[in-house]
């Protein structure tokens, strides 16, 4: 029950936010009274905040899974470092295009919140869930923990701007150019 309830949720959040959405709708595509669904999560903010804790667990897994190939070699020349941040810049995008519902919820919901949410307590999940992407900086640049922190939050940030395009427009196919693109101009920015 649950699960239905939190996959109903997560469609309903991808789509229209978190104001945009009513307890009532979320229970009645899940097949479920809207008392049932205050008894699992007590509110419409504890849905949403189940539904957070349950999707940053599982990016937080599939991202330390995606980075420890790197972490296990040696990145030392520049032909090596440039191969290994394009190869982590196309597995991040595969990864958030999967489930362009999950990614619409993760990003409209949890990584770009409003100044007045109230969910901006969420921001530190959502940067533990990362931190892997910091150690794959940490590794190949050599850099602090500190400043590792920001190149991921510049890195997800690039990877949003066209994840936020082909959220806007199903049509559009991110090329293996503006991947190139992208990823030198941020690796031309990291090692400064």
């Amino acid at each position: 029950m649950n699960a239905r309830l939190l996959l109903s949720a997560l469609s309903h959040f991808a789509a229209k936010g978190y104001d945009g959405v009513q307890v009532k709708e979320v229970a009645e595509d899940a097949g479920v009274s809207k008392p049932t669904l205050y008894y699992h999560f007590g509110s419409k903010e504890g849905l949403f905040r189940q539904l957070c804790l349950v999707s940053l667990a599982s990016m937080a897994v599939r991202i330390q899974a995606m980075v420890e190939p790197f972490l296990a070699a040696p990145i030392k020349t520049p032909a090596e470092v440039e191969a290994a941040c394009l190869a982590l810049f196309r597995s991040y995008l595969e990864l958030l295009l999967e489930s362009q519902e999950f990614t619409g919820f993760i990003y409209r919901s949890i990584a770009v919140p409003s100044p007045d949410s109230g969910f901006r307590d969420l921001m530190p999940l959502v940067e533990r869930g990362l931190s892997p992407l910091g150690l794959f900086m940490h590794h190949v640049f050599g850099i602090g923990l500190d400043r590792a922190r920001k190149e991921v939050m510049l890195f997800t940030s690039l990877a949003g701007a066209l994840i936020e395009e082909k959220l806007r427009d199903p049509h559009y196919q991110v090329s293996e150019d503006e991947i190139r693109w992208i990823t030198r101009r941020w690796l031309h920015g990291a090692l400064g």
